[in-house]
């Protein structure tokens, strides 16, 4: 497997298969072309044999002073538990230490258990937890019904 940037040429191929990646979930809405053409210095992707098996599409925000933002993370059902996300996650983080980005974030449907498990796994810390030690759930963050989890991660304790 190798890794490099994203390429707008990218597009065409992750987007026709993102929404059964999601086992039928509507996803490819929230990943507009405008990610592979204006953020693909920043963005990651995971190909085997010419196949795309994995990506991320990141940013550096210019308006939230020293912080990063993972927008879009998807690995072939395929390929996970493979390091995929992982060690695009990785490069995401070396990208931001470059630009002197400090906190990295990023969110997840709290209907994602798999995802919330993973952000957790690899140091990101949710907004706030529960009494049980479960991560908040932001209501409505994305729109009516649109809950989300948010994370946050400090670079300085990696």
């Amino acid at each position: 497997m190798r890794y490099r940037t994203i390429q707008e040429s990218d597009y065409e191929y992750v987007i026709e298969r993102l929404n059964s990646w999601w086992g039928g979930r509507n996803m490819a809405d929230m990943l507009p072309r405008l990610f592979f053409t204006y953020f693909h210095d920043s963005s990651f992707i995971c190909i085997d044999e010419e196949k795309i098996v994995g990506f991320l599409v990141g940013f550096v925000s210019d308006s939230v002073k020293d912080t990063g933002y993972v927008h879009f993370v998807g690995v072939d059902p395929e390929y996970r538990h493979s390091n995929i996300a992982r060690t695009l996650y990785s490069m995401f983080f070396q990208y931001c230490k470059v630009k002197d980005v400090t906190t990295v974030k990023c969110v997840t449907s709290d209907v994602n258990k798999a995802s919330i498990a993973f952000h957790q796994k690899v140091g990101f810390e949710a907004s706030g937890y529960d009494d049980k030690g479960n991560p908040v759930v932001a209501l409505n963050y994305d729109g009516s019904g649109e809950h989300r989890v948010l994370f946050k991660l400090q670079l300085g304790r990696l």
